[in-house]
């Protein structure tokens, strides 16, 4: 029976399969994700509209595409070590952006915030579970039975992923991303392209999110991961909820106690997002709670336990 389910599906999704098995055999780390996800809302539809994307930016050449796939496992098992690191010493490597900027951004160290890091989230949204939940949310309960026009920001743009998918399912809205940085822009702006947003109704731009106009309104915001690498991220909250219509909803994802290089704003646990979602006066809609090991997934709201939060807020 389970069989010819995956036979089935492999007929219907080959690059989900095909990119899966490349995984599968480079990590052990991939060893049974599809297998694993199947048993949870696993979006065959979205993810093989991804990778079709993922082999196009890479002008269908395979090799480059497993190239650019690699960077999820390098990704990962950077995200493992660091991790170790935090249990140890109970804090990030770095809690300024000016030690971040010194010792990753400006030294050759070409992963930090680089396209090779862009591609490893990119393929995250499928292979990591959390990710890939957060998406489903965001898919289902953001994203659809909107007004026919509105605008949407994402902050910051990252890969465009979002906001290329905002799009997609409600093309008559306008789209803003900004991002500090250049290879952020170029990978939205080709992602679009490939998903034939017309230009009219986009912009990505690079700029720090406090220059954006301040009586410029939007309805919908996506703010991914964003919260955890900043020194205030309750000024930054505030300041989300000032750019957003009456009415307007805001979507985000915070990493807690889950160590990146460039993670500077250490949350114990979801409460500690919670608190601060609070005092920025905005109010939790609908919220998902992850942990981000198995071993923790029954009690995700425990303090000091790698966990990924995400919520819409109004």
């Amino acid at each position: 029976q389970i069989l010819t389910e995956i036979f089935d599906l492999e007929k219907k999704y080959p690059l989900v399969f095909k990119t899966a098995n490349y995984l599968k055999d480079e990590s052990s780390l991939f060893e049974n994700t599809i297998g694993k996800q199947m048993k949870q809302n696993f979006n065959f539809e979205l993810a093989e509209r991804i990778f079709e994307n993922g082999l196009r930016m890479t002008d269908n050449n395979w090799d480059i595409y497993c190239s650019k796939l690699s960077n999820l496992i390098d990704m990962s098992i950077k995200f493992l070590k660091l991790q170790k690191k935090l249990e140890k010493t109970g804090k990030y490597l770095y809690s300024t952006f000016e030690e971040v900027e010194k010792n990753e951004y400006n030294t050759n160290n070409k992963d930090s915030d680089g396209p090779d890091y862009l591609w490893g989230l990119y393929f995250s949204e499928i292979f990591w579970k959390i990710h890939h939940n957060f998406f489903n949310f965001s898919l289902n309960d953001f994203m659809s039975g909107l007004p026919a026009t509105g605008k949407v920001l994402e902050v910051p743009s990252g890969t465009g992923l979002f906001l290329c998918e905002f799009l997609r399912n409600n093309p008559n809205w306008l789209g803003v991303g900004v991002d500090l940085t250049d290879s952020a822009i170029k990978f939205s702006q080709k992602l679009f392209q490939i998903n034939n947003i017309p230009n009219n109704s986009y912009k990505i731009m690079k700029m720090d999110f406090h220059q954006l106009e301040p009586n410029e309104k939007y309805d919908r915001i996506f703010c991914g991961e964003f919260l955890e690498h900043l020194e205030d991220p309750l000024a930054a909250l505030k300041r989300l909820k000032s750019l957003l219509e009456d009415g307007g909803k805001l979507f985000i994802t915070v990493a807690v106690w889950a160590a990146h290089i460039d993670h500077i704003f250490l949350y114990e646990s979801s409460e500690q997002v919670r608190e601060h979602i609070r005092k920025a006066d905005l109010k939790i809609e609908k919220e998902l709670v992850q942990a981000v090991f198995e071993k923790d997934e029954s009690e995700p709201e425990k303090e000091k336990i790698p966990v990924s939060y995400a919520a819409i807020l109004s």
